[in-house]
């Protein structure tokens, strides 16, 4: 409940109603707050992260982990993919990198250089989910890290990758339980709070990169809200402001004094 209580103070705030938590646990299907009498809502409000859920279950199981120990002489990085084969990369990694270190060889990206000059371990190297393996200290101690490729890019400080990203991100099937529950809420508005977690693979990183920055632009389009949703609400978990559609305009609203 903690991101639904972030969420409802931000929302009491800004709106200057009170918000209640709705749902309880005492009914499945139950919207996460809520603006008025739980018999004639006014407005409902669901949260939801943008999390991938595949990215974050190979993070856990990889990169989160303590590093690997093997019987090599050097530090290695690992870099994989979301959805990568990490118990087999576990079990593979010590021959891999024990041959490599025997051939001289330390920097190995999986690309159409690799395929051409060394076929079979291209293959093996893609199957496992692995897009690069180097060594970042020669003499070492045996420690093997997996990470995931680094975020980066041009940041939108504009803010106009925004308004499409959250319609495509509502409209998604893995969000139907977030409109279902809204639907039936019986309330005139319906709102969601987007939770956007950096570096977690649910938004791009356009949208990342605005969210944590300054925020002196607003998005301009509209944005192509699914039924019943009337109005969003998107904050990343760094930064000091949030941006919302209110159905007339963009507007900024401060997360800052509401530690999470």
């Amino acid at each position: 409940m903690a991101g639904e209580e972030w969420a409802r103070r931000i929302l009491e705030k800004e709106l200057k109603r009170d918000v209640t938590i709705n749902d309880n646990g005492s009914a499945p299907g139950m919207y996460d707050l809520r603006i008025g009498p739980a018999d004639a809502p006014e407005m409902a409000i669901e949260c939801v992260g943008a999390v991938d859920r595949t990215f974050t279950e190979t993070w856990n199981v990889g990169p989160a982990r303590e590093p690997l120990q093997l019987s090599i002489t050097g530090d290695w990085r690992i870099v994989i993919t979301r959805g990568a084969k990490v118990n087999k990369i576990r079990q593979r990694a010590e021959q891999l990198l024990q041959e490599l270190e025997g051939q001289g060889i330390q920097d190995v990206s999986v690309d159409h250089l690799l395929k051409r000059h060394d076929e079979e371990l291209f293959n093996e190297l893609e199957s496992l989910g692995i897009t690069r393996s180097y060594c970042f200290r020669s003499q070492g101690t045996g420690e093997v890290y997996l990470g995931t490729p680094g975020i980066g890019g041009a940041v939108d400080a504009q803010g106009g990758a925004v308004p499409e990203w959250v319609g495509e991100f509502l409209l998604s099937p893995q969000r139907a339980d977030v409109l279902e529950k809204l639907n039936n809420s019986g309330a005139a508005e319906c709102h969601v709070f987007v939770f956007v977690l950096v570096g977690f693979g649910g938004a791009p990183w356009s949208v990342e990169s605005y969210l944590f920055g300054n925020l002196e632009h607003l998005p301009v389009a509209e944005p192509n809200l699914p039924l019943p949703v009337t109005g969003v609400w998107i904050a990343s978990q760094h930064g000091t402001q949030g941006i919302r559609w209110d159905g007339a305009g963009w507007r900024l609203f401060k997360t800052r004094e509401e530690s999470r």
